[in-house]
């Protein structure tokens, strides 16, 4: 596990959403690839009830999904819905919560194929290394699900804007060079197995609360 260290806002007031990272291990060592798949799912789903219930305490939520597949929680009528964002990559699942709409995207890091780093890069992120088209993508898919959108969308019309970097942590805004999607800034984590990105829209600088054990368990949270 990566050392605490806390990074400390800079410019616009901070976003604080709270981050929740789990690895699932099949029990069977020997289970097939696409039923460790839906598992990984039916885990994820748990863990996003699950952070919904930590962020409203006072009653329960209902996990729901808008029509183009994103989610939500719904805390009862007259009730505001709360954010929520979720995502999987192998055996990693990740869920975040905040007060404002977020997307989250996690990606153990992998290789894209000449026909796909086309379609994906622009021409300078061509040769980039694939830890680094890894973080890209992620960023961009994260971008996308603040949006309630997902592919087929041209991933070279977002562009990233780095600027600010400590360790493994980075962050910056997140543009649509076309104007078809507003404004967001980004949080990245990168780590030794895969990446996971954070967008949130406006200005707000986004410092996440990192929780990679589980939630029943009294431990303090990671800040990176």
């Amino acid at each position: 596990m990566i050392a605490p260290q806390l990074v400390a806002p800079v410019g616009e007031t901070p976003v604080s959403p709270k981050l929740y990272i789990r690895q699932y291990a099949d029990p069977s060592a020997h289970a097939p690839r696409l039923s460790q798949g839906s598992r990984v799912k039916q885990q994820c789903r748990i863990l996003a009830t699950e952070a919904l219930q930590q962020t409203n305490c006072t009653g329960h939520v209902r996990l729901c999904h808008t029509p183009s597949g994103q989610p939500f929680g719904f805390a009862g009528e007259n009730q505001p819905l709360l954010s929520l964002s979720a995502s999987h990559s192998q055996n990693w699942y990740a869920v975040a919560t905040a007060p404002v709409s977020l997307g989250i995207d996690i990606q153990v890091y992998r290789g894209f194929s000449r026909s796909s780093q086309q379609r994906l890069f622009n021409h300078r992120e061509l040769s980039a290394d694939m830890l680094t088209q890894s973080a890209l993508w992620s960023v961009r898919e994260a971008y996308l699900k603040l949006h309630g959108r997902g592919l087929p969308f041209d991933f070279r019309d977002i562009q990233i804007q780095p600027d600010l970097k400590c360790g493994a942590v980075s962050g910056g805004r997140v543009t649509s060079q076309s104007g078809a999607l507003t404004m967001a800034c980004y949080w990245l984590w990168q780590t030794l197995y895969f990446c996971c990105a954070v967008c949130i829209a406006g200005n707000a600088k986004v410092t996440p609360t990192l929780f990679l054990t589980d939630m029943e368990a009294q431990h303090d949270p990671l800040y990176i």
